[in-house]
């Protein structure tokens, strides 16, 4: 019995030997799903039935993993260089209203711009020039607050606090208000009155306030003749207004603070109807869209009209 043992244990050995020396030629599917698609690439091949075999077939899938990585870093890359790179709206804004102010304040003729700035501090409602340019110049004044009442409900945990910003472009527009319309995070959050500081509760939101302010807006364009020299000249008062435009850096950079304040403030409208829950039919882009057909009275009379907060 001993020697029948030892008789086939060479044999076992040898054949333990050859099958380690090689593999089993069955063919092998291996599949390599590729990372962000939804391609596979599917292999068939023999495994491998001998050393060298096997490392070949280790390099094949090697170089697979290499052209799947290939592949994921040109997907990354499709975008170029721009890629992920988003323009803040309000930024651009704010270094076209800076440029374009120096850029005229720079070709004007001397003291062009002062002379109109002595008339309006001698007369702030009748200071002798363009009408269409008085009501505009005098509007910029009060633009803050209908943008107070859009900004100041969603004031909190802002990079920057409000109230200095928006009282600042009382006087300077928005050269004042813009690093904070940069800065600032939209909140589209629902909100009710108990959310909000006491100022913005009690006078921001009160109807009362607003209606006043829609008022002040709709006489600033009465009491500076605009609207009547509109009706009786029209054709020679906008040409007035654009020669004063073309002349002066006050008038045209006035001007041009005036057009972005009243987008700026067209721009917020959405996300103010959003904190309100507002519900209505009409599109909140169409109601921010239709604010900027009467500038400034528009967002006045929006802050008039649109939905109250909840008390809690």
């Amino acid at each position: 019995m001993m020697m029948k043992y030892y008789l086939l244990k060479p044999v076992s050995l040898l054949a333990l030997i050859t099958s380690c020396a090689g593999f089993s030629a069955a063919p092998v599917t291996v599949s390599t799903r590729l990372k962000h698609s939804n391609s596979m690439i599917v292999e068939k091949f023999p495994l491998a039935t001998s050393k060298t075999s096997f490392l070949a077939q280790k390099n094949r899938a090697t170089t697979t993993t290499v052209y799947s990585s290939n592949l994921d870093a040109e997907e990354e890359s499709e975008g170029g260089f721009l890629a992920g790179v988003s323009i803040n709206p309000y930024l651009l804004a704010y270094i076209t209203f800076l440029g374009f102010a120096f850029f005229k304040s720079m070709t004007e003729e001397a003291n062009a711009s002062n002379e109109i700035l002595q008339q309006f501090l001698a007369d702030p409602l009748n200071p002798g020039c363009n009408e269409l340019f008085v009501a505009i110049f005098n509007l910029l004044g009060l633009y803050f607050v209908p943008i107070a009442c859009l900004l100041m409900p969603a004031a909190k945990n802002q990079k920057l606090p409000a109230a200095p910003f928006l009282l600042g472009s009382m006087f300077g527009g928005y050269g004042l208000v813009g690093p904070y319309a940069i800065t600032r995070t939209p909140d589209a959050t629902v909100k009710t009155k108990a959310d909000l500081g006491w100022i913005t509760a009690n006078i921001l939101e009160n109807k009362i306030f607003n209606w006043f302010i829609a008022a002040a807006f709709t006489s600033a364009y009465i009491t500076s003749g605009g609207v009547n020299a509109l009706i009786s000249d029209a054709s020679g008062t906008i040409d007035g207004y654009g020669k004063l435009f073309s002349d002066t850096a006050i008038a045209s950079a006035s001007s041009v603070d005036f057009l972005i304040l009243t987008l700026s403030a067209a721009s917020w409208i959405p996300e103010d109807l959003a904190r309100r829950n507002y519900k209505g039919d009409v599109a909140p882009a169409l109601i921010a869209a239709s604010t900027a057909l009467l500038p400034g009275v528009g967002v006045a009379l929006y802050c008039a009209l649109r939905p109250s907060l909840d008390e809690e």
